[in-house]
């Protein structure tokens, strides 16, 4: 199949451009046998260094400044809908213009402008499956809805699914077609800021009505007749918990509801490959349990369904972005899922790096300011350091990331660009090496746990949303899954296990714990209100019944339990120096003393700082020589442990060569 980067030239362009597309189109058709291997090797191991396209402008003088630092991977957005700030998403016309009728003129534009600026170009294209705006006004009824504001009311309507399935899949008909050369993957987004998000708080509709009284009932469960009032979605009869007797209908209303969502981007992945046949990666973003973890998001959004739709053989990759908490200079940030339950599932993740650098727009033409400005870097030293943060965090966690230009003039600076491009020769060389895991400590995060708590409380956002900043500053690597791998995660590696959150313990749970955590002089560290609830009863007994320790005991108590050592903190939120004491404690080793942010695996160590100074670190073993990456300076040779000045603010790669 020809790859077609020109089909036909485009109207008014001038004869230097025609030369040049001319041109291109020879190359691509002469090099078309290498473009699909390139398609291929990116399917088999998408492991991407990439540009994202900015939202609402075209800008070709930084797209060619990528290109020629030799990144390939550029994701486009040619999108239907308007974003949360109230402005086009995309920088061309919609392409789902009435009732199935379709326009994929502006998305070829798209392709062929990025084609022209980058002949090279290898494109991941995301499709909108909000509903356009004039979608929601077409009957004036319940029965269609805006899905960008209110996924959760439209999500189990037969209408709209099936008009948004013949769109997507008449969108993948025509991409595949015309431009299956260069396109090596695709995203899919929906509701509120295309991520999955429902803004709905629960609301009803004629279509989620039906679609929850069939989901009770095919469970054993009563027929609800209707969707529970407010005061019933909102109760926690226990304060900050909600009886599992008591408030069984609420539980169940917000598990159906996450479960919809879930159902919904599976139902899509699977139209999709319908169409591509698995011929590249398909992702999207979804499984925000930290960054949700927070007053008014969880159980709201419907991000809780996470581990089955990572299970499902229909995606091939997940993305979020950087988390927006402690994402300032010298904040750890983090991310926003369990991203090494993604590994676990054989799943790619793709980090979104859209931090504000100094020449980002930081207000709208609407005048609203973008999300993340408050934490923006206020100068290039400051952005060069914040951005190879999130730079070595992705090489060293092994996954993709992207550089995302969201609203234009994200990367202007010189400085900041020769910093992107150094990056990259640094990608390029070491991604494909990746180092063995060093994490001695395993965060197990438990989402059906957080059916069980009032989403409106204020000390929800203390065990997961911030407890990242004692994780990320403990001095020594953690990994994230989800408590649902427990039956197929290999815990030898680990001395110290962290319950944030595990609030709810059934049988099966207590097997787990009893079967894969609890034993080999392993160290266990519960928070707050370990299985609370047990088998559907709520006690606060069960606490010291699974831990050894009496609920709501003050301090950092421990107990000797024979083949485990329990440790308990009634307090969430962690902080890094008790977090440090722990794992000291449980014998895992501390690669640096201070409260910043560290990664490390067994050929790397990154390090961030904003305030700079003599560091030292120790290395689990002795290396022949560290070299630390971004300036090419070996700083010590035949060593375990090394001192260091640092400029303020820098992060810091340190590349160990083993003896």
């Amino acid at each position: 199949m020809n790859c077609q980067i020109y089909r036909e030239s485009l109207s008014g362009t001038k004869s230097v451009a025609r030369c040049l597309a001319s041109f291109v189109w020879a190359i691509a058709l002469l090099l078309e046998g290498a473009l699909l291997d390139r398609c291929h090797t990116f399917a088999q191991d998408p492991r991407w260094f990439a540009y994202r396209c900015p939202y609402g402008v075209f800008e070709s003088r930084t797209l060619d400044r990528f290109a020629k630092m030799g990144v390939e991977v550029i994701h486009i957005s040619p999108l239907n809908t308007l974003s949360s700030l109230g402005v086009p998403y995309s920088p061309y016309a919609p392409s789902w213009i009435g009732p199935r009728q379709y326009d994929f003129t502006p998305v070829d534009r798209y392709i062929e402008s990025v084609l022209m600026i980058h002949p090279q170009a290898k494109i991941i294209c995301s499709v909108d499956l909000n509903t356009p705006p004039w979608w929601p006004r077409l009957l004036g009824s319940m029965r269609r809805v805006d899905s960008f504001c209110e996924l959760g009311r439209i999500a189990a309507s037969p209408e709209w699914r099936q008009e948004t399935r013949e769109y997507l899949q008449a969108f993948l008909r025509h991409t595949e077609s015309r431009w299956s050369g260069v396109i090596i993957g695709y995203t899919l987004f929906g509701g509120m800021t295309l991520e999955w998000q429902d803004q709905s708080l629960g609301q009803e509709s004629p279509s989620k009505r039906t679609a929850w009284r069939q989901w009770m009932v095919a469970r054993g469960l009563p027929d609800p007749v209707d969707i529970p009032p407010m005061s019933v979605r909102e109760r926690a009869s226990r304060g900050f918990f909600r009886d599992p007797e008591e408030d069984w209908l609420t539980v169940s209303y917000w598990r159906f509801s996450n479960w919809l969502i879930g159902d919904t981007i599976l139902y899509f992945a699977s139209a999709a490959q319908e169409v591509l046949q698995h011929r590249v990666p398909l992702g999207t973003f979804y499984g925000y349990l930290w960054e949700h973890a927070v007053p008014g998001r969880i159980p709201y959004e419907g991000h809780l369904d996470f581990d089955r739709v990572w299970a499902s053989a229909d995606l091939d990759f997940f993305m979020a972005p950087a988390s927006y908490f402690d994402r300032a200079l010298g904040g750890a940030g983090g991310s926003m899922l369990c991203v090494d339950s993604l590994r676990l599932h054989g799943k790619g993740y793709l980090h979104e790096v859209d931090h504000r650098t100094p020449s980002a727009r930081s207000v709208t033409v609407l005048g609203r300011p973008v999300p993340g400005h408050e934490s923006g870097f206020a100068d290039d030293e400051a952005a060069i350091a914040g951005l190879r943060r999130e730079f070595v965090r992705a090489l060293i966690g092994g996954y993709s990331l992207w550089w995302f230009n969201l609203f234009g003039g994200w990367f202007e600076s010189e400085a900041v660009l020769q910093a992107l491009g150094q990056m990259h020769e640094l990608w390029k060389q070491w991604s494909d090496k990746p180092g063995p895991s060093a994490a001695e400590i395993v965060v197990l995060a438990d989402p059906e746990s957080m059916f069980y708590v009032d989403g409106r409380a204020r000390e929800l956002a203390e065990f997961l949303f911030l407890q990242r900043f004692g994780l990320g500053r403990l001095g020594a690597p953690c990994e994230v899954y989800s408590f649902a791998d427990v039956p197929r995660l290999d815990f030898s590696q680990y001395k110290l296990v962290i319950l944030p959150n595990l609030f709810v313990v059934n049988r099966e749970k207590r097997q787990w714990l009893e079967e894969r955590i609890c034993k080999g002089g392993r160290t266990v560290l519960w928070i707050y209100a370990p299985g609370i609830i047990f088998e559907g009863k709520y006690g606060e007994n069960h606490i010291e019944e699974l831990t050894g320790i009496s609920f709501g005991t003050e301090g950092l108590p421990s107990r000797d339990m024979g083949q485990w050592r329990s440790v308990y903190s009634a307090r969430p939120n962690v902080s890094p120096e008790l977090l440090r004491r722990v794992a000291k404690e449980a014998g895992v080793h501390i690669y640096c003393e201070t409260d910043e942010p560290l990664w490390a695996n067994q050929r790397f160590v990154g390090f961030h700082t904003a305030g700079g100074g003599i560091r030292n670190f120790r290395l689990p073993k002795k290396v022949a020589r560290v070299t630390e990456l971004f300036s090419g300076k070996v700083v010590a040779t035949e060593t375990d442990q090394f001192e260091i000045s640092l400029p303020a603010p820098c992060t810091v790669l340190f590349h160990l060569e083993e003896r």
